[in-house]
């Protein structure tokens, strides 16, 4: 009876134990969701009685599966979520308002880069986390340009423009920058206007497309194309770029490593630049951030799952594991980025980066920034008309 006895206890001990486990469920996407378990495992070695469940999305089907989770009500304790996507679902009030959260702890605004933080902003609230960031910069070819008489990156549009016009008189094919003109490029102009000091709204909400700045950036965007000194048509970007036939282009941090493994017969010959100066350098900031959805029943667990990956440490793990760039600006201070000269450049471009207008609306108004800027590119309206037309687009999606 005594050996029984200590069974059933035994028994009773394990399945009290058992159901005592918190499972934490988190959504994550791409290489994030590939990795995230090496971090998850640090977490319940901290926290014992803790399980994390991650289920891994694919980027392109992660959208659609959010808003089947949201109409089904069948959403997890915690997700990445896309910066652009913010708006969207912030807009239909499934995220969990984080201030007071923040107020007993060591995350704070001042502690990320402004734009990041500005992805995070929503109706005076703060809706998520910065998790990791991503920026624009300039990849060039640094013994094209020395060929043309540039020891350095152009530092500003002038210098951009001279610099161009100097690596298209090279020769027959021979251009200067890759730009994007057709398909859904806004994130990829928002820079030169931004450069320019333009912007689509003001304090007040009205439309500004049509200021001087907006549509001097239009122009200078699509004097790439009319002089031929950007090319239309098709081209594999790391081949160009490999060839010299297109010694500068704007893109991200995934642009390093992918340059080294598909182009390695350049290797010491290029590097990156902070975009070309005109009243500012200022770039686009993008990346991910976390969210808690307000109808997790473990919003503790997921918030000190939040403080976790937020730790400077942690930042500094997830960095050398997926080589994704830390929100947290202090980590740029770790000699693993420090004594990185692109690295460098990458954490200095970072302090001068915005994000878009963190709208539900954003989507459409890039598609219709695209859609009238390429207008321009092939000559079908002025750079003063398209503005006009494009204002007429944003009052009309923001109804």
């Amino acid at each position: 009876m005594r050996r029984g006895f200590l069974i059933l206890l035994l028994v009773f001990v394990l399945v009290t134990f058992s159901s005592a486990e918190r499972i934490l469920q988190i959504w994550a996407m791409g290489e994030e969701a590939k990795n995230l378990n090496v971090m998850a495992e640090r977490f319940m070695k901290e926290n014992p009685g803790v399980k994390v469940e991650i289920q891994a999305i694919p980027w392109s089907a992660a959208y659609d599966k959010i808003l089947t989770g949201i109409a089904g009500m069948q959403l997890p304790d915690l997700a990445q979520m896309g910066t652009t996507w913010m708006a969207p679902f912030g807009a239909m009030g499934v995220f969990e308002e984080l201030s007071s959260y923040i107020r007993d702890s060591f995350i704070s605004k001042d502690i990320f880069f402004e734009g990041s933080w500005q992805t995070v902003e929503l109706n005076g609230g703060v809706y998520g986390i910065p998790w990791y960031v991503d920026v624009r910069v300039m990849f060039y070819r640094t013994d094209v340009l020395k060929e043309v008489g540039y020891d350095h990156a152009p530092q500003t549009w002038e210098e951009l423009y001279d610099a161009a016009k100097k690596l298209a008189a090279r020769g027959e094919n021979m251009y200067a920058v890759s730009l994007l003109y057709t398909g859904v490029f806004g994130n990829e102009f928002m820079p030169f206007v931004w450069q320019a000091g333009g912007r689509i709204f003001d304090e007040r909400g009205k439309v500004r497309v049509t200021d001087p700045e907006f549509v001097e950036a239009i122009e200078y965007y699509a004097r790439f194309f009319w002089e031929e000194l950007a090319p239309i048509g098709g081209g594999n970007l790391f081949q160009d770029f490999a060839s010299g036939a297109v010694p500068i282009f704007f893109s991200g941090p995934w642009m390093v490593s992918m340059i080294d493994q598909q182009t390695p017969e350049i290797k010491g010959k290029w590097s990156v630049a902070l975009m070309p100066k005109k009243k500012t350098r200022t770039s686009f900031v993008g990346g991910s951030n976390w969210v808690i959805f307000n109808t997790s029943k473990n919003k503790d667990l997921a918030w000190k799952f939040i403080e976790f990956m937020t730790k400077p440490e942690n930042q500094l793990k997830w960095y050398k594991i997926v080589a994704s760039l830390p929100a947290v600006k202090s980590v740029w201070e770790y000699p693993e980025l420090a004594n990185n000269p692109i690295m460098k450049v990458l954490g200095e471009q970072l302090r001068d980066a915005k994000s878009p207008p963190n709208i539900p609306q954003w989507e459409e108004i890039a598609n219709a920034i695209s859609r009238r800027v390429e207008e321009v590119i092939y000559k079908r309206r002025t750079p003063q008309k398209a503005a006009e037309m494009l204002k007429k687009d944003i009052e009309k999606i923001v109804r």
